[in-house]
């Protein structure tokens, strides 16, 4: 998996018209939040039930993916910003508000490992979330933090 450098796929995306302006929807972005929430709620009551041998930690990723990307969207939306292409909106979080601190090696890293779930089958194990979890956690409590000021 090659990471592709932030600045060059930032500038890729702004060329390729792949990043958009959007009107706030205070609605939308709280129902974004909401989901995540939920996702993530329900899938650790998942991981609870997991053995470290289940497969089960295929779908534990991708759900976990699924709920950053949802906050990633919902404080893109809270900045007027859109876009329907993951790598961008995820340029694009990184390149313009640096001191959320997000990674984007990690972000690129789970979004590869997620395209190659969905596309290639491939499937992660317990030793691979293991490796994950603390970012995904430490990005959702950041992103989580911000719409949540926003919301109120």
């Amino acid at each position: 998996m090659k990471i592709e450098n932030l600045n060059k796929t930032y500038n890729s995306c702004l060329e390729n018209a792949k990043i958009l302006e959007k009107n706030i929807d205070p609605e939308l972005i709280k129902s974004l939040k909401n989901l995540a929430e939920q996702e993530i709620s329900f899938i650790n009551d998942i991981i609870k039930q997991t053995n470290k041998q289940s497969n089960n930690w295929t779908f534990i990723f991708r759900d976990y993916y699924e709920a950053l990307r949802n906050l990633i969207e919902a404080y893109l939306l809270i900045k007027g910003i859109k876009s329907n292409n993951h790598q961008c909106k995820n340029a694009y979080i990184c390149q313009k508000y640096p001191e959320l601190i997000l990674d984007w090696e990690f972000l690129e890293t789970i979004r590869l490992k997620r395209n190659k779930i969905n596309y290639e089958g491939r499937l992660i194990t317990y030793d691979d979330w293991k490796q994950f979890k603390l970012k995904f956690n430490l990005h959702i409590n950041i992103l989580k933090k911000e719409i949540d000021e926003f919301i109120q």
